[in-house]
């Protein structure tokens, strides 16, 4: 059985996860979106949780902002993601960071590269896909019910494909892929709450 908390991120109102299983108490965290965020410590600290693993949907500023502070909070920490996101972390430009008030944003590779399938994670199975769209590189994250989908999906907002890497055309590719899987999961975007997925809305 797995338990899952949210945080709203700033500068950019990004949300990033902390999962863990009820049993073993391991945890992982999905897109650290705030710099030296000490709530996310905080409550791991407070609910008495071994962090083990970082996923990162993509590889966008907003969504990997604390990584290097996690990184030397908690060194032997595994962090999972696209062989793109990973190429892309170390580049400001490529994460968007240096179009942010010029921010020099370095994180170093991923890992654990994965491109879609079954991957086991704080003795959980999870389901892997790749969801292009937003960027080329988007994965996203399954387990039981809920899926965590970085920006491939958000609840009243128009996906923005416009940026480098991003397409419309992969992003509906992506919707038709996997509208009848989604329809009914429970939906943790990349921004705002959570919500049902159903195919008119999304489509």
């Amino acid at each position: 059985m797995f338990s899952v908390h949210s945080f709203i991120n700033s500068p950019v109102d990004s949300v990033s996860y902390i999962l863990f299983n009820s049993g073993s108490r391991e945890a992982l965290i999905i897109d650290p979106g705030t710099e030296d965020d000490t709530r996310l410590t905080g409550y791991l600290q407070d609910n008495e949780l071994d962090l083990k693993f970082v996923f990162l949907t993509h590889e966008h500023f907003d969504h990997i902002l604390g990584m290097n502070f996690l990184r030397e909070q908690f060194p032997e920490l595994l962090v999972v993601s696209s062989h793109k996101t990973s190429d892309r972390l170390s580049n400001p430009k490529k994460n968007l960071a240096i179009f942010h008030n010029q921010l020099n944003l370095i994180v170093d590779k991923a890992d654990i590269l994965i491109s879609e399938g079954l991957i086991e994670m704080i003795g959980l199975e999870f389901e892997i896909f790749s969801t292009p769209g937003h960027t080329d590189s988007s994965l996203s994250l399954k387990i039981e019910d809920a899926f965590f989908s970085g920006d491939f999906l958000l609840q009243g907002s128009r996906i923005v494909t416009n940026l480098p890497t991003g397409s419309r055309k992969d992003y509906q590719e992506s919707i038709e892929k996997y509208s009848n899987m989604l329809q009914g999961k429970t939906i943790y975007p990349g921004h705002g709450d959570r919500y049902i997925f159903e195919v008119n809305n999304n489509l």
